[in-house]
């Protein structure tokens, strides 16, 4: 079994207790902020990945940190670690993100653009996906010079690229791979 669908079986354990106890969204919540203090933190990271440190202190340091969480949360950690999958966290995480937005009927949705966009303008996107998709939209908007102009639109794993850096990408390609035309002299 791939570690993505290891991830997604402990996702999918973790959302159905969850769920059960009411507390889809506190986990979730728990399980993100704990993913982001250890992708911030180095040191955290490099300990809980140290095979030379006893496993006992390291279940000591994950007990320190969720005390004040989650049960299911601390539970789950701590199961990960026994059992040395601790690096699946992160998609542990994500894959708990993705059935509890398909639980509550929602889509997120990143867009991306040149500029940054009026509140107008993010309200017709969410409510074009919307409309689209028949599901609640959760957008969220960044900003990319880098795209020069247009939109870049993620829906799960689906990529809408109307930027204008893809355009041009295009038209390289095209020109690239153009054959030379016989009435040119």
């Amino acid at each position: 079994m791939s570690e993505e669908n290891v991830a997604r079986v402990y996702a999918r354990a973790l959302f159905d207790a969850a769920r059960d106890a009411g507390a889809v969204e506190p986990v979730g919540r728990d399980l993100g902020d704990f993913v982001a203090a250890l992708a911030a933190s180095a040191s955290l990271r490099d300990v809980l990945a140290d095979p030379q440190i006893d496993s006992a202190a390291k279940q000591r340091i994950l007990v320190e940190i969720t005390r004040d969480g989650q049960p299911l949360v601390a539970n789950t950690l701590q199961l990960l670690l026994e059992r040395g999958r601790f690096g699946l966290v992160a998609e542990l995480s994500e894959a708990y993100e993705a059935l509890a937005a398909a639980e509550a009927d929602l889509v997120k949705v990143e867009v991306t653009s040149a500029v940054e966009l009026t509140a107008a303008v993010r309200e017709r996107i969410a409510a074009r996906v919307g409309g689209a998709s028949g599901r609640r939209v959760e957008l969220a908007a960044r900003v990319d010079p880098h795209i020069i102009g247009g939109l870049v639109l993620r829906v799960g794993d689906v990529i809408v690229d109307g930027s204008v850096q893809a355009r041009i990408r295009q038209l390289r390609r095209k020109l690239a791979t153009a054959e030379l035309r016989g009435d040119v002299q």
